[in-house]
């Protein structure tokens, strides 16, 4: 097995291409995390992993940056181990690994038998893809382009989102990149007597977007707010040029994976988000 970083985002493209036929939802992470970074290069000194695995018919790429977890997609699980054993070199205390559950959990005991530390689930998690917008019941209200007057909202909801969903995200990080984001109109409101729900996207990648966050006020759900706001964001992607929209949910959320098979997506393969932590005494 050998491990190649790169440092061209464009070099790394062309090296996981191969990894696209194993699921689009997958390899989605990868392109549009990169084609991210190219519109919006990290500052100096901001530590970014990306690297590509390949032996024979063995393959695998990661992706991580800053301190969130390593992202592997549908690596192999020879190629997930080698992966793992480069980046311990750098980065012992990573948060955690995201991707197939064979290749993750290859990771994360490759992982602990270099670095000591032990694992446990955070999450398993189902991404889906959607190529046309089904029809939905109508809900009161309408939706509109998040502005910069927005931006303070925004980032108190969003840091309740990730508070509640559990997700890896420290509050300064959201702090950072709300502002980027809204002055990039990649937020929508949902509005129905106030704000009522919110939903962001990355449209980086030229042929398709993801649909991250999407987030109900506690004391406005049940009204349909969110379903009606992502299948207009939908409809509006798609006839901007998009090919396809992914999104990812939480396989023990039943509402949720509800809601986006009632627009249109469908699921396309499973993942899990196991974190690092030390071991128990």
């Amino acid at each position: 097995m050998h491990v190649i970083r790169h440092s061209d985002p464009d070099v790394f493209l062309a090296a996981m291409a191969p990894m696209v036929a194993r699921g689009e939802a997958s390899a989605s992470f990868f392109i549009g995390w990169v084609h991210m970074m190219k519109r919006a290069p990290p500052p100096d000194g901001e530590r970014v992993y990306l690297a590509t695995c390949a032996g024979d018919r063995v393959r695998g790429a990661a992706v991580q940056r800053e301190d969130g977890p390593v992202i592997i997609g549908e690596s192999d699980v020879d190629a997930a181990m080698a992966l793992a054993e480069d980046l311990a070199r750098d980065w012992p205390q990573l948060q955690g690994v995201v991707g197939a559950p064979a290749g993750s959990e290859a990771f994360a005991r490759k992982w602990c038998e270099l670095t000591g530390r032990s694992h446990r689930l955070r999450v398993r998690l189902r991404q889906h893809v959607l190529t046309s917008v089904d029809e939905v019941p109508p809900a009161p209200g309408a939706v509109r382009v998040a502005t910069a007057a927005d931006t303070e909202w925004l980032i108190e909801r969003q840091v309740a989102f990730i508070a509640e969903a559990g997700i890896p995200d420290p509050p300064e990080r959201v702090l950072k990149y709300m502002p980027k984001r809204v002055a990039r109109r990649e937020f929508r409101i949902w509005d129905h007597d106030g704000p009522a729900a919110f939903a962001g996207f990355n449209d980086a990648a030229p042929d398709f977007a993801r649909i991250a966050p999407v987030y109900t006020l506690p004391d406005r759900r049940g009204c349909g707010y969110a379903t009606a706001l992502v299948a207009e964001l939908s409809r509006e992607l798609l006839a901007g040029g998009k090919r396809k929209l992914y999104l990812t949910t939480d396989i023990a959320n039943p509402t949720s994976n509800a809601i986006y098979a009632r627009i249109g997506f469908r699921p396309e393969n499973d993942d899990c988000h196991l974190d690092f932590v030390e071991p128990a005494p």
